[in-house]
């Protein structure tokens, strides 16, 4: 092999390196480990031309199913792991992971296929209990792609129902994906709700396209959860409040209610990030209110500052 420039071994260019140079170069990630020959971990890998499918066998009743969002779709370096792989590892469930090459929402004939025939041959249904999870394109896989598992159930964040411009023409985001075929099976997320056992769907009510994609959920089978401010970021506004493993845990056992998700999410009073929201949505038409909300903000993050420090001692 030719010598290599320092420039092509940067990790911020993982693209100028072949995948026989990622392995040379970069370590191996703990999917790897797990599944390489000598691993102790049981599962396998499947690439296609657009697609590649990255499953590990843990618990044999439980399985979750996850799809890439849209940032994942141009990362090439060999620690690439599919969504929420940490957390499902860790907590032992069976993970089928989906890694998407493009930003083409999952419209595509070979992962339709794929996935079908996984369900015909019986993949599936092995288990008692199935979890189809992802965010922004990912929840809209969740969505879709749930109508081949009677029963299971829905975890997406910020998802788009579709980006069918019959459907849906005030979605305006994603030229790529909106240029797509969308006359494909399994096009439409809300369509696939009748299959679910339950739908957890996270959204901001104050960004108006991702509420709109919410509306299009109003469904006896699916839970409409409100997280406010967080814009295009559910997970990442309940990552910041340490909301985000109780909310998963008990959306993927089907126990977790709104009154429960509402209590928590009162923490939200004291992220700066949801006060901002607030300032930016509603300062014109009700100065006072937010006000007084940045007062009690404020009061709230000199009683935690306090509370540490007293703590620290």
């Amino acid at each position: 092999m030719a010598d290599l420039s320092k420039d092509q071994l940067k990790p911020e260019h993982p693209d100028r390196k072949t995948g026989y140079e990622r392995i040379l170069t970069d370590p191996a990630p703990p999917w790897f480990v797990e599944l390489y020959p000598g691993g102790n971990g049981t599962g396998f890998l499947e690439k296609l031309d657009r697609h590649a499918f990255l499953y590990h066998q843990r618990e044999p009743k439980q399985l979750v199913v996850s799809f890439d969002n849209i940032a994942n779709v141009n990362d090439l370096s060999f620690a690439r792991e599919p969504w929420g792989w940490k957390f499902f590892r860790d907590i032992g469930w069976s993970h089928l992971g989906i890694l998407a090459r493009t930003k083409a929402w999952y419209r595509d004939p070979e992962i339709i296929d794929y996935l079908k025939s996984k369900a015909a041959a019986g993949f599936f249904d092995r288990f008692d209990q199935v979890v189809f999870a992802g965010a922004s394109m990912g929840g809209f896989g969740a969505l879709a792609f749930s109508a081949l598992v009677p029963g299971s159930i829905v975890i997406a964040f910020n998802p788009q129902t579709t980006l069918d411009e019959r459907l849906v023409p005030w979605e305006t985001r994603y030229r790529f994906g909106r240029v797509q075929d969308w006359d494909l099976p399994l096009s439409d997320g809300a369509a696939a709700l009748d299959a679910a056992r339950r739908a957890y769907v996270f959204y901001d009510p104050f960004f108006d396209l991702d509420r709109q994609h919410a509306a299009r959920l109003k469904h006896p089978n699916a839970m409409l959860l409100k997280t406010w401010s967080s814009n295009h970021f559910a997970a990442p506004m309940l990552r910041k409040l340490d909301l985000l493993k109780p909310v998963m845990l008990g959306a993927m056992d089907g126990t977790l209610e709104a009154p429960e998700y509402y209590r928590m999410m009162r923490a939200r009073r004291m992220l700066p990030m949801y006060m901002r929201g607030l300032e930016t949505v509603a300062s014109e038409r009700h100065p006072k209110l937010v006000g007084l909300a940045r007062k009690r903000f404020q009061s709230l993050r000199r009683q935690q500052a306090a509370e540490t420090a007293r703590a620290a001692q």
